[in-house]
């Protein structure tokens, strides 16, 4: 199999608490969950020697921000490819970014809403610190694209936001839904500051909603017994030639298998072909049944 393309996690630090990333528990801090450290430009130069035919690299994180890894304009100079690097955009040295803009690399900064609303979201991103930033990218030629996470909070926003990306010098503006919603947002005193909810109107704040039997839950996580499944087809990233890098250096042939809890296993790129074993039977591996599979 051809590898053309690396997802690449550059760092698992992330200075942000957004309540639907899983390194936390919706805002509230985990503690020791996630293994925190940035991805060495030696291991990545180790990497690199295994595939000749990349063409494209993805830096965008699961646990942690790129822009973290104080490395991250060396690894986009040594990987020789086209790069693109997504942030929120409040971290990292001026020079860092001139240095990207000069190297050609896409930054998409992930701004959900205006500067009244993006922290409801991107919580301890500050707005002034990502409009430096992404300010000094675009003036050095930089070529940037704005990710916008749709919210019932900042839906209002959408077509204000559209037009100061214009303004500004932005080269894509574009919404998503990664169905990061319908849930609150518990600080580290243990309280609900607010409710990040879908723009669906028919969703609104479980009153019933029980912190502590959360947290409890997300501190001592047990594994539902697996019902079989059956898929009819599997569209998988790794056999479209994709390869996902971590942290530390290892891999694995999607984000999805990649990820977890630092004592839970993960399946590696060597085990590929025991979860392609799975694929053709009624007993399909649950990530990849899931995470890419059509039943």
């Amino acid at each position: 199999m051809q590898i053309v393309n690396l997802h690449v996690e550059a760092s698992s630090y992330c200075n942000a608490s957004c309540p639907g990333c899983p390194r936390n528990a919706y805002g509230y801090p985990l503690e020791g969950f996630f293994k925190e450290e940035n991805l060495s430009l030696i291991k990545f130069k180790q990497i690199l020697s295994k595939y000749k035919e990349l063409k494209t690299i993805n830096f965008c994180g699961n646990h942690g921000d790129p822009m973290m890894n104080p490395e991250i304009a060396e690894l986009v100079k040594e990987s020789g490819c086209n790069c693109s690097i997504a942030t929120n955009g409040s971290i990292g040295k001026l020079e860092t970014y001139k240095e990207l803009a000069e190297l050609n690399a896409t930054i998409t900064f992930g701004i959900d809403g205006l500067e009244d609303t993006n922290h409801l979201y991107r919580q301890n991103v500050k707005w002034n610190n990502l409009m430096i930033r992404l300010k000094h990218f675009i003036s050095c030629g930089g070529k940037a694209a704005w990710q916008y996470i749709v919210f019932k909070h900042n839906a209002h926003q959408i077509e204000t936001a559209r037009k100061l990306s214009l303004q500004m010098g932005f080269k894509n503006f574009f919404t998503i839904d990664v169905g990061r919603n319908n849930f609150p947002v518990i600080d580290k005193n243990k309280n609900i500051s607010h409710w990040i909810l879908s723009n669906d109107k028919h969703f609104g704040p479980d009153l019933n909603f029980n912190v502590d039997d959360y947290l409890s839950m997300r501190y001592k996580p047990h594994d539902l017994p697996v019902l079989p499944i059956k898929i009819r087809e599997m569209h998988c990233e790794h056999k479209g030639g994709s390869v996902y890098v971590n942290s530390s250096g290892e891999l694995f042939p999607c984000c999805y298998h990649g990820f977890g809890h630092v004592d839970r296993p993960k399946i590696t790129l060597e085990r590929f072909t025991e979860l392609e074993n799975t694929w053709g039977t009624d007993n399909c591996n649950s990530v990849c049944a899931q995470s890419c599979g059509v039943l």
